[in-house]
């Protein structure tokens, strides 16, 4: 093929595209989020927590106080988080906590995946809610191996939460955080 064969080849499939592209998308509407993920929206909102972290070999025992923001975003696909400890004489390293919620469809779980200021990430899956109480399972990362960890979230009414945060330590669960959230009042 010559370069001119070449370019006009190029081109045709290139002016081809263009008119069939913009076609397709009028065609076809985007996708939209299952009903499942309208089962997390109970966290949207803006919550404040008080609550303590356990003595663990994160650091020793001691009050903390905090703020949640959860957002439906991207479209409606995902709740996104962002937890914020104050910093206090008693807690001079407050945490920052981000999270993304969602539901994959695949595998039929709802899934939590997260990052935070002392750089772990975690992935966590849960079945749902049951009885008031949703259980996220998987495992989180740092600057070491892979250890499991578990986080309960409990409804305790329409605008109370309760959070413990657990791991896995020598292949025993430790509590290593539990918060009482109560919804901002707007």
């Amino acid at each position: 093929m010559t370069r001119m064969t070449c370019r006009f080849v190029f081109t045709v499939a290139l002016l081809a595209a263009m008119i069939v592209l913009p076609a397709a998308a009028q065609t076809s509407a985007p996708p939209a989020p299952l009903p499942e993920i309208s089962k997390l929206a109970f966290f949207a909102g803006d919550w404040n927590c008080k609550g303590r972290a356990e003595a663990s070999p994160l650091g020793p025992a001691h009050a903390t106080v905090g703020r949640v923001q959860v957002h439906k975003e991207m479209g409606g696909f995902w709740y996104v988080g962002r937890y914020s400890e104050t910093k206090t004489a008693e807690n001079p390293q407050p945490i920052v906590f981000q999270f993304v919620e969602g539901y994959d469809s695949a595998a039929k779980t709802f899934t939590l995946d997260c990052f935070d200021s002392f750089g772990s990430d975690c992935h966590q899956t849960s079945a749902g809610w049951q009885d008031n109480k949703l259980v996220y399972s998987g495992e989180s990362t740092g600057g070491g191996p892979a250890t499991p960890v578990r986080d309960t979230f409990t409804k305790t009414g329409d605008a109370g939460l309760e959070h413990t945060g657990e791991m896995q330590i020598e292949g025993k669960w430790v509590a290593l955080d539990h918060e009482s959230c109560t919804r901002a009042k707007k």
